[in-house]
């Protein structure tokens, strides 16, 4: 068989290499390239059964994503791996890639928030991770970027009191059992909009989410009712028995821009400088913890596979003089 050698192709002022039906880029440099060609006919074999580009090892992590993660997750990390690739090009090889094709795709979003930079890097780093776990590849060349913006969580945190004035607020009934639902529970907002009524156990005031249809898809997620989400529950199972049973006042699903339109409203006439559906999950964690609710049963409660969320998460409370304060006479048994 005839061995494959580099190749200069004028158009794109680059050196190739073809093995097989895959076409290798070099770079430009005449004997980089030339020593790259020599590193890779060393394990034909090996290369033959891993990912050149950094097109195919998306494609081989979305199939993976697509079959064991949430729909929602996957088309978020298909948007912006897809996007990564519109800005860097498809024929990218993962010998190639460096910090500045990242750079480069950031810049080309100038409008996106730093959570949003923060989260799309991630998804372009997690894919590295994943080939490296499984074989795929040896090292992951992004792995430490120095310009990575990092996450700013906003600590949301409704107390009693604003929750008693949101309340009384709202008219809309169906609007108000979701908050309140939302208030008892901690949920995530996605399982509030997409419980239905065979996920509901009356009996046992719980709610329970099959692995496959729980966040990460490892293990059932469970919810624990109190009497009023058990009492706002029963009520809408009976109205709903088929489908997600919290709908707005026109029988609609409550989407997330649809909850997004209601908060902004509501915002505004309460006069609050921020009102989300999460910041109800963070009350729900923040209450708990000043409430003597232990961290392991508060992590279980909320559906967190382990207990470094909550610890950074709500970290917020650390900085609270009052609760360090009230922890520090219950430590003594005070």
């Amino acid at each position: 068989m005839r061995q494959p050698t580099p190749f200069f192709r004028a158009q794109t002022q680059s050196w190739y290499v073809q093995i097989g039906k895959r076409q290798i880029n070099l770079g430009r440099d005449k004997e980089q390239a030339w020593t790259e060609y020599h590193e890779l006919m060393t394990d034909r074999r090996a290369l033959a059964l891993r990912p050149a580009t950094v097109a195919e090892l998306f494609d081989l992590y979305l199939d993976w994503c697509q079959k064991r993660r949430a729909e929602g997750t996957y088309l978020k990390h298909q948007h912006y791996l897809r996007s990564f690739l519109a800005c860097n090009g498809k024929r990218l090889s993962i010998r190639r890639l460096g910090a500045q094709h990242i750079t480069r795709w950031i810049d080309a979003h100038p409008g996106w928030t730093e959570n949003t930079q923060h989260d799309a890097i991630s998804i372009v780093q997690r894919s590295f991770n994943w080939g490296i776990k499984r074989g795929q590849l040896d090292r992951n060349p992004i792995a430490d970027l120095e310009d990575k913006p990092p996450r700013r969580r906003r600590e949301v945190v409704y107390s009693p009191a604003e929750w008693n004035q949101i309340a009384a607020t709202v008219k809309d009934e169906n609007f108000l059992d979701l908050l309140t639902f939302f208030w008892e529970t901690g949920c995530r907002p996605r399982e509030a909009r997409e419980v239905e009524a065979r996920h509901v156990d009356l009996e046992h005031a719980l709610i329970i989410f099959p692995p496959s249809e729980a966040k990460g898809k490892r293990q059932e997620r469970v919810i624990f009712l109190t009497e009023a989400a058990k009492e706002i529950v029963e009520r809408h199972c009976a109205l709903h028995p088929t489908g997600p049973i919290f709908l707005n006042s026109r029988g609609n699903l409550w989407t997330k821009d649809a909850l997004k339109c209601r908060f902004d409203r509501l915002k505004e006439k309460l006069g609050m400088p921020v009102l989300c559906a999460y910041g109800f999950r963070h009350s729900y964690a923040t209450e708990g913890l000043k409430n003597g609710v232990d961290s392991v049963s508060l992590a279980s409660l909320m559906g967190h596979s382990d207990l470094s969320m909550i610890a950074r998460t709500y970290q917020h409370l650390s900085r609270n003089p009052q609760y360090l304060r009230e922890q520090a006479q219950k430590a003594k048994g005070a």
